[in-house]
């Protein structure tokens, strides 16, 4: 498999909104949220347009406090963390304002268990002007939107959903090694329910497969019935 971003519909959307953000006048909001179901190519595409636009990419977890968002951000910055909050927040706006350099922070569900640490990420953007724009799961719109005071400074609202077929033929001719006939991706396509994550797992096996048997191009009657995907068993509840 190639390793090259296919650039679908849902990317080339998200780049010109971050464009846009990066280029607003001093007027606009300059913050986005990107969204959207596991797989969809999120952390992708945040992690690409970051190294694209020498912008800043941190990733949230579990273990975060305001504390360690704000360590992590003086170390991508290239300072030296500290264990005091408003020196290391000070050094932060010192080293931002002005530069225009965006803000990408993966996995934002994680912010919404200590407001704090939303709180802290809004002072940044306001007192520096950088972009920021955050990623999450599907329910993360719907949280953003019950704080006011966080939501009025989004102005690029992002979902990711899944592709359709002309993407799919984008995403199979950009990272596949091995050709993939019209049916077998309309197949794919359906098996995967246009889920991006997916569509990329199938067409791994199928390259393995058309490299396996020598075959440089792949048909639905040729794959037959072989699986594109291992998926997760289905657990019923059973009656007594």
């Amino acid at each position: 498999m190639r390793d090259l971003l296919a650039t679908t519909k849902n990317v080339r959307r998200f780049q010109s909104a971050v464009k846009e953000l990066i280029e607003r006048p001093s007027a606009v909001e300059g913050m986005g949220l990107l969204w959207g179901k596991p797989g969809e190519g999120k952390t992708t595409i945040i992690a690409h347009t970051a190294n694209q636009t020498d912008g800043i990419y941190l990733r949230a977890n579990a273990s975060w406090t305001v504390t360690s968002m704000l360590q992590v951000l003086v170390k991508e910055l290239g300072g030296s963390p500290g264990n005091r909050r408003f020196p290391m927040m000070n050094w932060c706006f010192d080293k931002l304002r002005g530069s225009g350099r965006p803000i990408f922070l993966d996995e934002a569900d994680y912010l919404f268990r200590q407001t704090d640490m939303l709180d802290a990420l809004r002072d940044i953007y306001d007192e520096t002007g950088s972009p920021v724009v955050l990623t999450g799961m599907e329910d993360i719109a719907r949280t953003i939107q019950n704080n006011g005071r966080f939501a009025r400074r989004i102005a690029a609202w992002i979902e990711f959903k899944g592709i359709d077929l002309d993407d799919t033929r984008t995403v199979t001719d950009t990272i596949c090694e091995a050709g993939v006939e019209d049916d077998l991706l309309e197949h794919l396509h359906r098996e995967a329910g246009a889920n991006l994550g997916r569509i990329v797992v199938g067409l791994s096996r199928i390259e393995r497969f058309a490299k396996a048997s020598g075959t440089a191009s792949v048909s639905l009657s040729v794959w037959a019935d072989r699986e594109l995907f291992y998926d997760q068993p289905n657990f019923k509840t059973r009656g007594r």
